[in-house]
């Protein structure tokens, strides 16, 4: 069964944008204590420094999810892959994958699917193979099924 990469994409696209909101919402809500610890005298200065430190972190997070959110929306579904590369659809005796980001299992058409990114070690460990080739990852052997 062929799953659309269409709705695989929409699929990416909306989670990653629900990553993105959430980030944003934390954000939003640690601003104005992050500034009343940086003004209020009654704060010891190592709390008031974790604020600033946590507030930094999760901008950095956002940071990256938007860099990743411009980059998967780069990728054209239409472009119809045979070997494993950004934008291929993997379907292996055991799991899909979908090369784009790091996205957490999404379900399409009641298939389960696992975006990963050009950096995720599983990854390399494929990349530019075809249809019918085997891979080994974290001790076990995977075989690609199809390509698209």
């Amino acid at each position: 069964m062929t799953i659309s990469k269409n709705l695989i994409q929409d699929a990416c696209l909306l989670k990653q944008s629900e990553l993105i909101d959430s980030f944003q919402n934390r954000i939003d809500s640690m601003k104005s204590d992050v500034l009343e610890a940086n003004q209020s005298p009654s704060q010891t200065e190592g709390r008031a420094a974790g604020k600033v430190e946590l507030y930094n972190a999760v901008g950095k997070e956002l940071d990256f999810a938007l860099r990743e959110m411009e980059f998967l929306e780069t990728l054209n579904p239409e472009n119809e892959c045979t070997i494993v590369e950004p934008g291929a659809l993997v379907v292996t005796d055991k799991i899909t994958i979908y090369i784009c980001v790091s996205i957490e299992e999404i379900e399409v058409e009641g298939k389960a699917i696992f975006g990963i990114s050009t950096r995720a070690p599983i990854y390399a460990a494929m990349r530019g193979l075809k249809k019918g080739d085997y891979f080994k990852f974290n001790e076990m052997e995977y075989q690609i099924q199809d390509i698209y």
